[in-house]
């Protein structure tokens, strides 16, 4: 039964720690800065950055960085989604925006006096297309049978006393074949 109050008692002082809501000015915050960037209004968004950001070429910076951006994917069309995150002492805000040639995310990270402290603009979709995905798990699996059948070979090598053999398997990448080779095939 303590326990349960303990519980309760924690859960009941401590709700905004434990289980944080959205935060409305995080996000609003962040519509503001989007609008200024469409309007390539770079001046206004300083007073929203950390003051360890908001130096005096943060409007350059943040011009150089916005006109890079349009010139590879094109002007900005409109707002698709705003979602809200939390990590720890954080407030994270990711805005994905239409632009002429494809999507773009911008993610707005906010400290705990609701100022930005990073700004970070990502491909949406991402990079790594799903077909390109398929064969990073060939790679992956082929990796690990090279170094299961390694491992076995480089053990009966080592337990045979065969130096060549252990110095062969371990230096030269076959696909696992050269240890199967060593295992199934070389008398002892």
């Amino acid at each position: 039964m303590i326990r349960y109050t303990i519980t309760a008692f924690i859960f009941l002082l401590f709700p905004m720690q434990l289980f944080p809501q959205q935060n409305g000015n995080a996000v609003n915050t962040s519509l503001e800065f989007l609008d200024n960037l469409a309007k390539q209004d770079f001046k206004a968004n300083k007073i929203f950055m950390a003051r360890l950001y908001a130096t005096d070429d943060f409007a350059e910076k943040l011009s150089n960085s916005w006109n890079y951006q349009i010139d590879r994917i094109g002007q900005y069309q409109n707002l698709k989604s705003t979602k809200y995150d939390y990590f720890r002492e954080y407030e994270i805000v990711y805005l994905t925006c239409q632009f002429e040639k494809s999507d773009y995310t911008i993610k707005l990270v906010f400290n705990n006096k609701q100022e930005i402290t990073d700004i970070y603009f990502i491909p949406y979709p991402p990079l790594i297309p799903a077909g390109d995905l398929n064969s990073l798990w060939v790679i992956m699996f082929l990796i690990l049978w090279e170094l299961a059948w390694k491992a076995m070979g480089l053990w009966k090598a080592g337990k045979n006393q065969r130096p060549g053999w252990f110095i062969a398997i371990f230096f030269v990448p076959t696909a696992g074949l050269l240890p199967i080779i060593y295992t199934f095939f070389v008398k002892d």
